[in-house]
């Protein structure tokens, strides 16, 4: 009988083959022994926060989905690749969505105790004022968004303007618009002015030949949009004669001046 035997050549090979795969059992093995153990989204502690938690309508509302390790010890958080979030707004459902996330690429995230670690960052500019609630991970986060903020000639963002082009020729048409401008994020309410005053002319002997517009407002409110106007006045205009053109804009107390100059 013919017995195969192994030729020599090969022999140290195979064993080496051998041992190379009993060491990565083992590496294996170890590895799976001593590693933190695996946890899922259901043992982690979930956080809803928002950068803050009072909003004027048309600001724009940040808002972070956290899971943060409960343990007092480092576990693996297995792989996550969506969650899910929707909104409430005025008592009306507002957003739903299924957002793709990438944490840790696949592979089990390592997180220590207490270590926190962001899943979601969204950005969400709410339509109607009212109570805005976020829902996600089986948590929920309610802000309040008002409709507006009670602001004044001398808010931030918020004044007096006259838009007008700066040099011009003698004769030459141009129009001049006298506004308040809201330079802000979100909806602004400003209140009751007594007067407004619109007045342009030369300026030799303190606005010789000036023309002025003198209007009395009570109990009007104004009301300004996010990153608009409220338009006074808006005024066609054609200086005969050379020399620096100055338009004014006074609001009760408040003044803004516009100089445009008139070449021959």
């Amino acid at each position: 009988m013919d017995v195969y035997k192994v030729p020599q050549s090969r022999g140290p090979f195979i064993a080496a083959s051998r041992y190379v795969a009993a060491f990565l059992c083992l590496v294996i093995v170890v590895y799976y022994a001593t590693a933190p153990p695996l946890v899922s989204l259901a043992d982690m502690e979930k956080r809803i926060t928002s950068d803050k938690y009072e909003h004027y309508l048309g600001e724009t509302v940040s808002i972070k989905v956290q899971l943060v390790n409960p343990f007092d010890h480092e576990v693996r958080l297995e792989p996550l690749s969506e969650i899910t979030y929707d909104t409430i707004q005025a008592g009306k459902p507002w957003v739903h969505a299924d957002v793709n996330i990438n944490v840790a690429h696949g592979s089990a995230y390592h997180m220590s105790p207490n270590e926190n670690l962001t899943i979601l960052d969204e950005a969400l500019s709410p339509t109607e004022p009212g109570e805005f609630t976020f829902n996600a991970v089986g948590e929920s986060l309610t802000l309040m968004i008002h409709p507006y903020k009670e602001a004044s000639l001398i808010s931030p963002n918020v004044y007096l303007n006259i838009s007008a082009p700066t040099r011009i020729k003698a004769r030459e048409r141009f129009t001049a618009t006298f506004s308040i401008v809201n330079d802000n994020s979100y909806h602004v309410k400003l209140p009751a002015y007594n007067t407004f005053e619109v007045k342009y002319g030369f300026s030799e002997d303190a606005l010789s030949g000036v023309v002025t517009h003198y209007d009395w407002v009570t109990g009007a409110s104004i009301d300004i949009e996010p990153h608009s106007q409220y338009v006074h006045n808006t005024t066609p205009l054609s200086p005969s004669n050379p020399g620096d053109y100055i338009l004014v804009f006074k609001v009760d107390s408040h003044e803004v001046k516009h100089t445009v100059r008139i070449d021959p």
